[in-house]
């Protein structure tokens, strides 16, 4: 790290110091632990399991009142989904903020999410600092794209860096949707752009894999390959991409890459819609009156 970065780095840590102690106490700015087990979270799920969900909440509240980040987010996730306790979003808010207190990565992070659904920009960018400090992926991932929508290109790049460095598949479908659009100062260069989705797409990118099946459907990187985008998509809606089961559907209509199959697509269009894909809803009904 250069002199310059060292500043910025420092700076940068002392200012995250002093909110820390307004939020969180003196000493607490760089603690990053969960603090609870896998063999705790583990016993805790098989209760839930097994409909024990009083002796879950016995077994995590204790945890909680002795620090321990990871149980208040678990409980947090009880609240949230309304195992064994009555479904409550504030309990939720609340012992995610207790969580992320008590140094829980994974608990900042939703802090975070928390804060930015509830209009709190300043409060959730402070959060997901926070997380990314402590390795979260997510949070790295969450923080980024609001950059870039905001138009704030400066701040996203070192974080793109970042998550680059780390591997992060969804930086790299970030920065292939970048190099399709032109966006963050770049040229819009197709055959990078589908360099970036196949990179993603490898590493399990569902959307991605959408994206290359659009690039060979429209010939978009120089390549026009039906049974190739049609492959492409069927991966996508197999990893649960829904516009990919509308447009592997579409495909399978009309015979496009495969053999025109009307049922298969009728059912596929109808698995898509459920999921609120309104154009698979069109489809279908159009394939409907056509019959």
């Amino acid at each position: 790290m250069d002199k310059t970065k060292a500043v910025r780095a420092e700076v940068i840590r002392r200012l995250l110091a002093v909110s820390a102690v307004f939020l969180l106490g003196a000493g607490a700015a760089h603690a990053c632990s969960a603090n609870l087990t896998q063999a705790q979270v583990d016993q805790a799920n098989q209760l839930l399991d097994q409909n024990r969900s009083k002796d879950a909440f016995a077994l995590m509240y204790p945890l909680s009142k002795q620090g321990s980040g990871g149980a208040n987010r678990f409980l947090s996730e009880m609240y949230e989904k309304g195992r064994g306790v009555k479904q409550s979003s504030f309990m939720k808010r609340h012992l995610n903020w207790m969580g992320a207190q008590d140094s829980d990565p994974a608990a900042m992070y939703r802090t975070a999410v928390d804060f930015f659904e509830r209009g709190h920009r300043k409060d959730g960018e402070y959060w997901a600092k926070r997380a990314i400090e402590c390795g979260s992926s997510e949070a790295l991932v969450m923080l980024a794209e609001r950059y870039i929508d905001g138009g704030r290109i400066e701040e996203a790049r070192p974080l793109i860096e970042n998550g680059l460095d780390k591997s992060i598949p969804r930086i790299k479908f970030i920065v292939a949707e970048q190099y399709e659009k032109g966006g963050m100062g770049l040229e819009i260069n197709p055959h990078l752009a589908y360099t970036w989705y196949y990179l993603a797409a490898k590493d399990g990118v569902a959307e991605a894999m959408t994206a290359i099946g659009y690039f060979f459907a429209q010939g978009i990187h120089g390549v026009q390959d039906d049974v190739a985008a049609v492959e492409w998509y069927h991966r996508a809606s197999q990893a649960g991409d829904i516009k990919a089961i509308t447009a592997y559907a579409w495909m399978v209509e009309n015979g496009k890459g495969t053999q025109p199959d009307p049922e298969n697509a009728r059912r596929l269009y109808a698995v898509a819609a459920s999921k609120g894909d309104v154009n698979a809803a069109a489809f279908m009904s159009k394939l409907a009156k056509s019959k």
